[in-house]
C-alpha cells in the first residue's frame, strides 16, 4: 500500500502539474477567452463523466472485492460488462445532448460542438476501466491513463498544434487536442485491463433483477454524491463563464486550478485506499479502518500545508504565469487556498462513508453542498460579481467535508480528520 500510494501521489503531481502548464499555455497563446471556453467544456465533461457512470464505476470498487473474496466469478462478470454497457449508452446520449447544446444555445461550429461532445463518453469509459482495475487492488495501474496518459498527450498535442500546424491556438485545436489525449488513455487502460486480465470475459456473464437492483440502488446514490462533488469543484467556473463571462471565467478557473493543488495528495490516497476499506469493513475491523484513515489523512496533510503555505505567498507569482490581468485575482487564491487547506485536513470522510454502507448520508451531505454552491455562488456573482462568488465558494468547499468527518465519528467511531493521528501514536 505505501509504493501504491507513493506512486499515485506522484501520478497525480505530475497531472496537475501537466495539466496546470496546459492552462498556463492555453491562457498565455490563446487569451481569457479561449482558457475560459476550454475551462467550462472541461468542467461540463468532468461533471457528465460522473452522471454517465450512474455510480456504477465506484460501486465496482465497493462490490467486486466482496464477490472476489466470496468466489462469486460469474456475478463479477456480470457486472463489469452490464457497467460498461450503461456508461456506454448513457454517455453517448449525453454527448449528443451536449453537443446540441454547444452548437444551438452557445454558437460554435459544428465541428467544435461536436469534438467537444465526444470527450464525455471518452471520459465515462475511462472511469469505468479504472475502476475494474482499481477493484482488484492494483491502484498504480490504474491511474496511468488518467494521470499519465491524459496529461502528457494532451499537453503534447497543444505543442503540436501551436508550433507545427496552425502557428496558434483556436477552439478546434484544444477540443481536439483534448480528445485525443483520453482516447490515448482509454486505450492505454484497456490495454492494461487486457493484460492484467480485470475483465474476465472468457467468464459465464451472469447477472439477476435483484443484483442489478443492488447495483443500480447503490449506484444512484454514489451517482450523487460523486457528481455532487464534481459541480462543488467545477460549477465555480461554469457559473462565472455563463453569468459573468468567458474572461472571468478564466479567471475563476486559474484560481480553482491552482487552488485544488492542495488537494490532490488526498484525491489520489482516497483511491488507494476504496478497496482496503472494502476489505476491513467486510471483515467488520474497526481498527483497521481507523488506521487507515488516520494514514490518510497524515499523508494527506503532510503534502497539503506546505503547498497551502507557498501558494498564499506567492499567489501574484503564480497568477502571472497566466498571463497579464490575472494578479488581480491573488486576493480569492488565497481565500481558495484556505477552503480546500481546510477540506484536506477534513481527510478521505466521503470515502469511508460509501465504502461503509453510509452512502446515502454522504448524498445528502454532498448534494446539499452542491445546491448551496449553486444557488449561492451564482446569486453572489449576480449581486456583487466575481469576489463574492469566490468567498461562497470557498466556504461550501470548507464546511461540507467537517460534516462528513463529524458523521463518520458518529455512526462508525471513526475520526477520518488530520487529527486522527493521535490514534497511531498511541499504537
Amino acid at each position: 500500500m505505501k509504493f501504491a500510494a507513493i506512486f499515485v501521489l506522484l501520478a497525480n503531481a505530475f497531472s496537475a502539474g501537466m495539466m496546470f502548464l496546459a492552462s498556463v499555455f492555453i491562457s498565455r497563446y490563446g487569451g481569457k477567452d479561449l482558457f475560459g471556453f476550454f475551462s467550462v467544456v472541461l468542467g461540463v465533461v468532468v461533471i457528465g463523466a460522473k452522471i454517465s457512470t450512474l455510480g456504477l464505476d465506484v460501486a465496482i470498487v465497493r462490490f467486486l472485492p466482496e464477490y472476489r473474496f466470496k468466489k462469486l466469478t460469474a456475478i463479477s462478470a456480470g457486472m463489469q460488462r452490464f457497467s460498461l454497457l450503461i456508461t456506454l449508452g448513457v454517455s453517448c446520449a449525453g454527448a449528443v445532448a451536449f453537443a446540441i447544446l454547444l452548437h444551438f444555445v452557445r454558437g460554435y461550429d459544428p465541428f467544435t460542438a461536436m469534438t467537444a461532445a465526444l470527450c464525455l463518453p471518452m471520459a465515462a469509459i475511462l472511469a469505468v476501466l479504472q475502476s475494474v482495475i482499481r477493484a482488484d487492488a492494483n491502484v498504480s495501474r490504474a491511474v496511468v491513463g488518467e494521470a499519465i496518459v491524459r496529461p502528457a498527450c494532451f499537453a503534447t498535442g497543444l505543442l503540436f498544434a501551436y508550433f507545427s500546424v496552425l502557428g496558434e491556438l483556436t477552439q478546434p485545436s484544444v477540443a481536439i487536442s483534448y480528445l485525443i489525449a483520453l482516447v490515448a488513455a482509454v486505450l492505454v487502460v484497456a490495454e492494461l485491463v487486457r493484460r492484467g486480465n480485470h475483465i474476465r470475459w472468457q467468464e459465464r456473464f451472469a447477472v439477476t433483477k435483484s443484483q442489478i437492483a443492488v447495483w443500480m440502488g447503490h449506484g444512484v446514490n454514489l451517482l450523487l454524491s460523486e457528481s455532487a462533488t464534481a459541480v462543488i469543484n467545477q460549477a465555480p467556473i461554469v457559473l462565472a463563464g455563463l453569468l459573468l463571462s468567458a474572461s472571468e471565467a478564466g479567471e475563476m478557473s486559474a484560481v480553482i486550478r491552482l487552488a485544488m493543488l492542495v488537494i490532490f495528495a488526498l484525491t489520489a490516497v482516497q483511491s488507494v485506499i476504496t478497496p482496503f476499506l472494502s476489505r476491513a469493513m467486510s471483515r467488520e475491523n474497526q481498527s483497521e479502518l481507523q488506521a487507515l484513515v488516520a494514514r490518510a489523512s497524515g499523508f494527506a496533510m503532510l503534502v497539503a500545508l506546505p503547498v497551502c503555505c507557498v501558494f498564499i505567498v506567492l499567489a501574484n507569482e503564480f497568477l502571472s504565469l497566466f498571463g497579464e490581468g490575472y494578479e488581480s485575482a491573488a486576493p480569492l487564491l488565497q481565500v481558495m487556498l484556505v477552503g480546500y487547506l481546510v477540506y484536506a485536513a477534513a481527510g478521505p470522510a466521503s470515502g469511508l462513508l460509501t465504502m461503509t454502507g453510509h452512502h446515502a448520508i454522504a448524498r445528502t451531505v454532498v448534494c446539499c453542498a452542491a445546491a448551496t454552491m449553486i444557488i449561492g455562488a451564482g446569486a453572489a456573482m449576480q449581486i456583487s460579481g466575481l469576489s463574492a462568488g469566490v468567498w461562497v465558494s470557498a466556504s461550501v468547499i470548507a464546511v461540507y467535508p467537517i460534516l462528513l468527518a463529524f458523521f463518520c465519528k458518529k455512526l462508525l467511531g471513526v475520526d477520518p480528520t488530520i487529527l486522527s493521528l493521535r490514534f497511531l501514536l498511541k499504537r
